[in-house]
């Protein structure tokens, strides 16, 4: 089955002079007051400040390279009131690691320190943050195409919440009431906020402005099920504005329904054919090869992050096992001892012959699992490296998801890593 995906890559810098839907999950431009007492902040990922007479509440404090930017502009540009608290929607350190600033500047003002307010779970995702930073670090260099000495996880600022909650808890700040409710969906810490007096709702990364982050290959699970309905409540209060975990404010009570019931739509879609596929006996493969993929044609639908496919597997992974339905995967071989052995009884040109004619008349993705067969079996041909090193630039070039992008550009690295040692 066929989907329809943006003709061109979006990415920070050519999302960077594009309005703000077209920029979408890539828009940064200028803080602004949405409405009266709530000031937007785009950043990586977004901040909120709700402003009330005598105390101001943060959601998110977006990451800790920004948080100085937006504490300027909220002094300058909006109020001198305290900080009283701060929201984490999720874990994520594009969320939560600026903390440490907003604390620090409350103590320079001589105010009280901010209450960090979470879910009951955010807390475990920073203890495994720590247990397994290197691993993280490792992880975010492959998805986000980062320098090989980058070290998000081993550098950031991890501030644990001073007040945690299970399902749902009010809160009065500068005499604003906010309603906090958790949804699984990205994580299995979300929170998104809820202002009945403003009609706002912060999203968190609910809501993104892309396909939703329900799949991601290199993280732990998502619950694109339980995320369908979260965005489905939030459609229950008619907001007037959406404040998004990444991307653009969205503003008018039919264009939010909209907006946050087609996503939840997507959502389901994948999920129910998934599980439908699973109760028919079907294995991974069939499933997604089989799958009626929803559209993508709406500006907060594209696949420029995350991608369906990885949905489908995702959904799968939390109903059923690691098991592919090829008994010989059950205890396999090391990937390298079967292409030795296949290439030892074919020879490499074959194969590599093959590959390329493949990769000549567009089927890409095949040529790509030949070339791997070779560079695997013969790590010393320079050809077979050469030919991977071509397919995944070709496959870079033409792949809108910043995810997939990401591994074939590590791919890239890899292969000219090695014809460099080969000589």
């Amino acid at each position: 089955m066929t989907q329809s995906v943006p003709t061109e890559r979006l990415d920070f810098s050519s999302a960077r002079t594009l309005p703000p839907e077209q920029a979408a999950f890539f828009h940064l431009g200028d803080p602004k007051l949405v409405t009266e007492g709530v000031a937007f902040f785009p950043a990586l990922g977004n901040s909120t400040a709700f402003i009330g007479e005598q105390g101001v509440l943060i959601v998110d404090t977006a990451q800790q390279r920004f948080t100085p930017a937006i504490l300027s502009g909220l002094r300058a540009n909006y109020t001198q009131a305290p900080v009283e608290a701060i929201v984490y929607t999720h874990g994520h350190i594009d969320h939560v690691t600026g903390a440490d600033a907003i604390i620090a500047e409350a103590r320079n003002r001589g105010d009280h320190r901010p209450n960090i307010i979470a879910h009951r779970d955010l807390p475990a995702r920073f203890d495994r943050y720590r247990l397994l930073a290197r691993q993280n670090d490792h992880i975010n260099r492959v998805q986000f195409n980062l320098p090989p000495d980058a070290k998000p996880f081993s550098e950031a600022a991890l501030t644990y919440p001073d007040t945690t909650y299970d399902t749902d808890i009010v809160t009065t700040v500068g005499g604003v009431v906010f309603e906090l409710h958790h949804c699984r969906g990205e994580t299995d810490d979300e929170t998104w906020v809820w202002c009945p007096s403003k009609r706002v709702v912060c999203t968190g990364d609910t809501f993104v402005w892309c396909s939703p982050n329900a799949g991601n290959p290199y993280k732990v699970q998502r619950y694109a099920l339980d995320w369908a309905r979260g965005l489905e409540r939030m459609a229950g209060l008619r907001p007037q504005h959406l404040f998004p975990g990444h991307g653009p404010v969205l503003s008018g009570e039919e264009r939010i329904q909209e907006a946050l019931l087609t996503t939840a739509y997507f959502l389901r879609s994948i999920h129910d054919q998934v599980i439908a596929g699973m109760n028919e006996g079907k294995w991974l493969e069939d499933i997604i090869r089989d799958i009626d993929w929803p559209a993508t044609d709406k500006p907060w639908l594209q696949p420029i992050y995350d991608h369906p496919e990885f949905i489908a597997r995702n959904v799968y992974r939390l109903y059923g096992g690691w098991y592919d339905g090829d008994p010989a995967d059950i205890l396999p071989a090391h990937s390298y001892d079967i292409a030795a052995a296949l290439v030892a009884a074919t020879g490499s040109s074959p194969i590599l012959d093959r590959a390329r004619r493949l990769g000549d008349e567009g089927d890409v993705r095949m040529a790509c699992h030949l070339a791997d067969f070779v560079r695997k079996g013969e790590p010393e041909n320079r050809e077979a490296w050469e030919l991977w090193r071509d397919l995944f630039a070709a496959r870079a070039a033409a792949e809108p998801s910043l995810m997939a992008r990401g591994a074939f550009l590590s791919a890239i690295r890899e292969a000219e890593a090695n014809l460099k040692a080969l000589g």
